[in-house]
Formats: C-alpha cells, sequence, structure tokens
C-alpha cells in the first residue's frame, strides 16, 4: 500500500455516495423510478367515461368519492359537469382509446383552445337555433304565424336564388329549418298565447259578472274562483276557460256538481280529485247529470296544468294537489263530486 493512499475512517465512509434507492410506485411526483406519474381515464373502473376511475388510481382514494363530487356539483350550479365532460375528452385511457378519446385527439390536433373555442362555438349555435325554434313557436301562438311564414319564404327564396348563383349561403338552411320546425309545432298544437301575459286572478260576486265569453289567457296563471256566488239563486252557471301556457285553476264549493269537459294539450289535468297526465288529456265530468247547483263547465289547456277544485277551505295559492312535497289528500275532492252529482 503507498504511504500516499489515503484512510478513510467511520466518518469517511457515511458520506461516501450511494446508489439512488427506487421510489416506491404511487408515492410522490413519480412512480417506476424518476418517470412522472400520467392521469389516465380508467378503462375497467368506470360508471360513464372512467374519469372517476383514473382520478380515485392517480390520487389512490376510492372513485366513489369522486363520483359523488360530481353527483353534487349538477345540483349545485353544475360546473362539475362540465369539469366531466372536459376530463373525458381531453384525458385518454389506459386501454383502448374510446369515442371521446378520439374527439379529444381532433380538437387536440386544432390546438387545446382553439378546440375548446370550437366547442363553445357549437353550444352557442345550438342554443341559437332552440332558440329561434322557440322565438317561432312563440309568435305563432301569438297570432303572428303570417308574418313567420313570409320570413321562412324569404329564406328559402335566398337560398333558391343563390343555389342558381352557386352562391355560398348554405349556413342559412339551419336557421330555417328551426323557424320551421318551432312554427309547425306551434300551429300544430293549436298553441294560444292570445289573451294577455301574466297572473290573472278573477272572483265574481254574481253569475252577471262572469263574461259571456269565458275567461282566457295566453301566458301565465289563471285563477277563476267562484265561491262566492249566490249558488241557491242561480242553480246552473256556465263557464269558459282557455289558456295558452301555464296553471288554470277553477274553484268551487263542494256542494257543487262540476259537468262538461276539459282538455290539456300537454300536461296534467287535476278535475276534482282525478289527476291525468299525458298529451292531448280530456275529461268527462258529471256527464249527464242533472242535480242542482251545478257549473257547466268548458276549460282547456293548451300546455301546463288544469286544475278544477271542489273545495270550501282550498287555498288558491296552493299550487298542487296529489304526490309530491306539498301532498294534499284527493280523496275527499272525489267523494264530495259523486254526492254533489247523485243528489237530487
Amino acid at each position: 500500500m503507498n504511504d500516499d493512499t489515503p484512510i478513510m475512517g467511520p466518518e469517511d465512509e457515511s458520506s461516501a455516495p450511494t446508489e439512488p434507492q427506487a421510489r416506491p410506485a404511487g408515492v410522490g411526483p413519480t412512480d417506476r423510478g424518476d418517470r412522472p406519474r400520467r392521469l389516465l381515464r380508467s378503462s375497467n373502473d368506470r360508471v360513464l367515461a372512467g374519469v372517476s376511475g383514473g382520478l380515485g388510481h392517480y390520487f389512490g382514494v376510492d372513485p366513489v368519492i369522486f363520483r359523488i363530487g360530481f353527483a353534487l356539483s349538477i345540483v349545485f350550479g353544475g360546473l362539475g359537469a362540465l369539469a366531466y365532460l372536459l376530463l373525458a375528452v381531453f384525458v385518454p385511457t389506459d386501454g383502448e382509446p374510446d369515442a371521446t378519446q378520439r374527439i379529444g385527439r381532433r380538437l387536440q390536433r386544432a390546438g387545446f383552445w382553439r378546440g375548446l373555442g370550437l366547442v363553445a362555438v357549437a353550444i352557442l349555435a345550438i342554443a341559437g337555433l332552440v332558440g329561434l325554434a322557440g322565438g317561432a313557436a312563440f309568435a305563432v301562438a301569438l297570432g303572428w304565424g303570417v308574418p313567420t311564414a313570409i320570413l321562412i319564404i324569404v329564406i328559402g327564396v335566398l337560398l333558391a336564388f343563390a343555389a342558381f348563383r352557386g352562391g355560398g349561403h348554405r349556413w342559412l338552411i339551419a336557421p330555417a329549418v328551426a323557424l320551421a320546425i318551432g312554427g309547425s309545432v306551434a300551429a300544430a298544437s293549436d298553441l294560444d298565447f292570445r289573451g294577455g301575459i301574466g297572473d290573472r286572478e278573477y272572483q265574481p260576486a254574481s253569475v252577471s259578472s262572469i263574461p259571456a265569453d269565458g275567461y282566457r289567457l295566453g301566458l301565465g296563471r289563471l285563477v277563476v274562483d267562484l265561491r262566492d256566488l249566490n249558488w241557491k239563486k242561480h242553480r246552473v252557471v256556465d263557464l269558459s276557460v282557455s289558456l295558452g301556457a301555464g296553471q288554470a285553476n277553477v274553484f268551487v264549493p263542494r256542494r257543487v256538481c262540476v259537468s262538461g269537459s276539459t282538455h290539456t294539450g300537454a300536461g296534467e289535468s287535476e278535475i276534482v280529485g282525478e289527476q291525468n297526465e299525458g298529451v292531448d288529456v280530456d275529461h268527462s265530468l258529471g256527464f249527464g247529470a242533472r242535480a242542482t247547483p251545478r257549473l257547466e263547465l268548458d276549460a282547456s289547456v293548451d300546455v301546463g296544468q288544469l286544475r278544477v277544485i271542489n273545495s270550501d277551505t282550498a287555498d288558491v295559492e296552493t299550487p298542487g294537489y296529489g304526490p309530491g312535497p306539498l301532498h294534499v289528500d284527493t280523496g275527499p275532492l272525489r267523494a264530495a263530486e259523486t254526492r254533489a252529482c247523485t243528489a237530487k
């Protein structure tokens, strides 16, 4: 041994360099050595797109926690649904690419912000077309069907003229189709908003104060309370009620027999304790009844709810009867109607 060779003591051995130790997988910012961890959607632990499964694996927690969080976020503002959609599109899976990943790749090839902008533009375009369809339906319901039809015809003429000249006015096709669909649906369903918009509450004190053509409202809430009438003097009362969209309410005393017919184009009817819902809901009341006092009713609602409540104590502000958070038993209403219409 050469005299110049340094002799290492215990302190020198502790300071000597050692081989780097492998970091356990799933601990710290890396796994598998110094390889950065990646957030991936799970291909085998998924309910929809595997986002919660991937987040659970990445953070080492139960994916159910993230599923509950996304579900709650939909109730409180909906930002979680947007975050889930973005993660589903832009985060790849840990297995074979799925449909959302392929969409994400196309958007990424266009650039993230550009792709996100295209998604936003598409959402706004769809919302605009839905708004056009709703506007056309609203216009037709207000009695502006002819101007709406003229607008659609003008757009069609422009498209035909552009086609002959080889112009590029194809973007007008989507608005024209939206207008046509909205107007056609309103016309086919006989939607009628003429008669005013808002809340109307009528409480006639005499039969003579009831309009000959009844009560009519275009859009809103209509209440006709007949419980202050002198039913001993007027044994039979005729009433017509018409509403375009909203809620129509008719209140009568429990001892009054309700006869006639009701129609709901789309929605729900609650007629003297009987509930029905759907499309073209028709109801016949007290067919052939001759009992008095009696209300001869002709009521219709194009879209919404029609209620005929035969109760002395029902509050006109109570929004509904039947099952639900504001449950009111409908059995007494049906029983009262049976007694009133069978009495002589």
